[in-house]
């Protein structure tokens, strides 16, 4: 496969920072510093501010990383203008954002190598972020049609008026572990230390939240830096930037055997969690139903595959996250039994979200599961 490189059309000056290559994590994980007087207490760290093109028999794939939401937004749109891809030229073309380069998108993965979306009559384009805050600005911005992401990143959106709805679950998994520096051994050292999230309102901003008040601590007592995706906050680990960071799979082995110390492991406090979903705009899902409905048909046969052929599985895995090729059956054993071939969202830790999440004020107003959940599609084809 070959990629190309596109260049944003906002510069960003930078110097370079971390280089996230340990152990088979993607040599093109190159985080950057801003070049900014208030970095060190709240600013932003991010990739190379770019958007990579890759072509094969199987597919299109587009990733993009940014420093800032308009580079990232300027380079998706003129990426999608350079394939001759606009948002609404087609009704049989979906774009769909991914928040991550992660497992637990395995079975997108598979759906899209295998031809399974083609096989509906959909071109689907899939867009890569390195948060999920940036891929629903994204989908409010109309540049991405559905958006597989955490759920918990959608309650925010909807809270600020954005009509979203989670309309099928992706993976039901609770896969994060806070890793430290070797000598910070417990969260009752935690005040004053630096903690690494991907951006403030993503999933990784909420569990590090989440994790210190689960030992008593106020986040006004630490320092939590917008760092990145998983290899990027493990690069600022590893280079003494950050004293700590929840990682995932297979990070958390890097990390384990590089000796690291495991601080917590987030299933302690979550163990039934609704990790992945897909998500789209309610006037979307209404207007455009039965292309959703193809896709998650086409999506429904990727599950099935994954679940049943585990060597192509990994295979794609290996192509597509571009794990080292040793952890790669680990991380489908991992999460293969997460994926939910019926769409199911794990719903139970969710009203417990949403009232930690109003009461710090992140959100300004409650909301019940129906505000939140569009259960039309799994009722339709859950049983299939």
């Amino acid at each position: 496969m070959t990629w190309k490189r596109i260049k944003p059309l906002v510069k960003v000056r930078r110097v370079p920072a971390f280089a996230a290559t340990q152990n088979g994590l993607e040599a093109n994980y190159l985080a950057a510093l801003r070049t900014n007087a208030g970095l060190a207490s709240r600013q932003d760290f991010s990739f190379n501010a770019a958007v990579r093109r890759r072509k094969s028999s199987s597919g299109r794939i587009i990733g993009a990383g940014g420093a800032i939401m308009k580079a990232i937004l300027a380079s998706v749109t003129l990426a999608l203008c350079l394939l001759g891809i606009l948002p609404g030229q087609s009704s049989a073309r979906i774009i769909v954002g991914l928040s991550s380069v992660n497992v637990a998108f395995l079975p997108v993965y598979v759906s899209e190598a295998k031809g399974f979306f083609k096989d509906e009559g959909l071109d689907v384009l899939l867009v890569l972020f390195n948060a999920g805050a940036t891929n629903l600005q994204a989908l409010v911005g109309g540049d991405v049609q559905i958006m597989g992401s955490a759920f918990v990143e959608t309650i925010g959106g909807r809270a600020a008026g954005i009509d979203i709805k989670n309309f099928w679950g992706i993976s039901n998994i609770m896969p994060f572990q806070l890793y430290s520096q070797p000598d910070f051994k417990s969260m009752k050292q935690a005040k004053g230390k630096r903690f690494a999230i991907s951006r403030f309102g993503s999933l990784t901003d909420f569990l590090t939240r989440a994790s210190l008040r689960h030992f008593g601590i106020d986040a006004k007592e630490v320092t939590i830096l917008q760092i990145g995706s998983t290899p990027a906050r493990f690069a600022a680990l590893s280079a003494k930037g950050v004293d700590a960071s929840l990682v995932w799979f297979p990070v958390t082995e890097i990390a384990k055997t590089q000796g690291y110390n495991k601080l917590l492991d987030l299933k302690e406090v979550f163990p039934e969690w609704p990790y992945e979903t897909f998500a789209a705009r309610e006037s979307y899902l209404g207007r455009e139903k039965e292309q959703v409905t193809k896709f998650l048909r086409a999506y429904q046969r990727g599950i099935k595959y994954t679940h049943e052929n585990k060597a192509d599985a990994v295979n794609i895995l290996r192509k597509y996250v571009k794990i080292d090729p040793a952890y790669a059956p680990a991380g489908y054993d991992e999460y293969r039994d997460s994926f939910p071939v019926n769409g199911h969202i794990a719903e139970k830790a969710i009203p417990v979200v949403i009232e930690e999440e109003f009461q710090t004020g992140r959100i300004k107003k409650k909301l019940s599961l129906e505000d939140l959940l569009d259960r039309s599609f799994i009722k339709s084809l859950g049983g299939k």
